[in-house]
């Protein structure tokens, strides 16, 4: 005679004599599919929150965040969101960023004159900024530029803006980057300046109350603005006391372009 097997069933009290199998407690279920669901969504600000405070995971890594300043030619310029000051041109900044630039050419009152290129809500690493460069024109393709330019807008600031022309415009992309404004959305506090950046060498107030800080081996300068936006300045360190000089003698580091 062969073995008889038998089924393990569940009795229900319910009937006696009748056996059923339990349903799935419902509610339990769908509590527990809704808490993974919510983990999961948890992580990722989570840990964009532990790398902001300084205690990133190991296997997170960005580039192009603000205190990634690298020391290039022996100390002489530095690189930062990957543009070399002093050699990269404003194209390949162009082509970077999927962006095509506002140029602006400055007059001052004292007769000075500046080509800035303006990018606005640019994304660099995880923060979204504005990004402004100062390209390295000599004196001669600037007298030209404005003799080609149009437009004469007065700004606040006492200075004059021009427009450029096509061909002044082409040649603008060919210059390269002397100096950098980065301007982000994200506001800085001291506690969060010290960790990335390091005690600075030199604190200046401004007129207004803010204060610089002053990096020179990296050619940095931080403005911490208690009633805006804070904003960073990147020179190639060999400029730097030039900079500094600008600052002591009241002139603002602010890009004239908004």
């Amino acid at each position: 005679m062969k073995p008889r097997h038998f089924r393990a069933t569940r009795w229900s009290p319910q009937a006696p004599g009748c056996y059923h199998h339990r349903p799935a407690n419902g509610p339990a279920r769908t509590f527990m599919k809704k808490f993974l669901l919510y983990t999961l969504l948890a992580v990722p600000v989570l840990a964009l929150l532990m790398w902001w405070l300084g205690g990133t995971p190991r296997q997170t890594q960005f580039e192009d965040l603000p205190w990634q300043v690298e020391l290039v030619d022996e100390g002489r310029t530095i690189q930062v969101f990957g543009i070399t000051l002093g050699e990269t041109p404003l194209g390949e900044l162009r082509d970077k960023l999927r962006l095509f630039p506002s140029l602006g050419l400055f007059v001052h009152p004292d007769g000075t004159q500046a080509l800035e290129a303006y990018f606005g809500g640019v994304k660099l690493g995880p923060f979204e900024a504005n990004l402004v460069a100062i390209l390295d024109a000599d004196d001669y393709l600037l007298a030209r530029m404005i003799a080609e330019g149009t437009g004469n807008k007065p700004m606040p600031s006492g200075a004059r803006r021009l427009d450029l022309s096509a061909s002044g415009t082409a040649e603008a992309l060919a210059l390269p980057v002397r100096e950098l404004t980065y301007v982000p959305r994200a506001r800085y506090d001291q506690e969060i300046v010290l960790r990335r950046f390091g005690e600075p060498e030199q604190r200046l107030p401004t007129p207004d109350g803010n204060q610089y800080w002053l990096y020179p081996r990296t050619g940095t300068v931080l403005m911490l603005n208690d009633n805006g936006r804070d904003m960073l300045h990147y020179a190639p360190p060999i400029d730097f006391d030039d900079v500094r000089e600008r600052i002591l003698r009241g002139e603002a580091l602010q890009p004239l372009i908004p």
